[in-house]
């Protein structure tokens, strides 16, 4: 799967700039970028001058781009099944749980923040009651294939909405691991406040369970 936070590089361009007046929060920064990225809350983006609404948005949608693209690249589907997918993928980034704590400023001008997340359980129990289903469902679409009553596109859809039943369904009744923490590096690179893209990825590798989507 696809990181939103790979988008976080074009934040870059949206990035505070240093010594323009105020003191630079960089806890209410991070928390500005994760909110908008993941729960589609633009209000703090807006509001510390990181981007516009419109550029906001912008982002937010496509992280959910790269959401989809991770999943459904090279699948031919219907529009309303990739709506499905695109809805699911906004009710699972907006179930995120991570609180952000404290910055520390460092010597180089850098500040570490600390983020406090729980690890989402969904992919897990999604993939496996989707192969639980799918031996069955397999046996199906090929006496279908057999008659001419399924084409190959159609197999192909119908496993990835077997797989999205399966998602939503983990996902009305998601369970979190235990509290941990991390963290993410907000530097100071030519007089403009970066936040670190390795950072922002390794977060979301951490709060979903991504690591079960290599079952697939």
């Amino acid at each position: 799967m696809k990181k939103v936070a790979l988008l976080m590089l074009s934040v870059l361009t949206l990035s505070l700039f240093a010594g323009c007046g105020g003191k630079f929060d960089a806890s209410a920064y991070v928390k500005a970028l994760l909110d908008n990225s993941y729960k589609n809350d633009s209000a703090a983006f807006v509001e510390m001058k990181i981007g516009s609404a419109e550029e906001a948005s912008e982002l937010y949608e496509q992280g959910l781009d790269a959401e989809m693209q991770g999943v459904l690249a090279g699948v031919s589907m219907s529009e309303e099944a990739e709506n499905n997918y695109r809805t699911f993928f906004k009710d699972l980034l907006a179930k995120a749980d991570y609180k952000v704590g404290d910055a520390e400023k460092q010597s180089d001008g850098s500040y570490i923040v600390t983020v406090t997340y729980k690890q989402m359980k969904i992919f897990e129990p999604a993939l496996t009651a989707y192969l639980a289903e799918l031996e069955s469902k397999t046996a199906e679409w090929q006496t279908q294939a057999s008659e001419g009553s399924i084409t190959e596109d159609e197999v192909y859809e119908q496993m990835y909405l077997l797989l999205l039943s399966h998602m939503q369904t983990a996902l009305s009744s998601v369970e979190y691991g235990d509290e941990q923490t991390t963290t993410i590096t907000v530097e100071l690179v030519n007089n403009v406040y970066t936040p670190s893209d390795s950072d922002f990825y390794n977060l979301e590798s951490l709060m979903f369970d991504v690591d079960a989507m290599s079952a697939m």
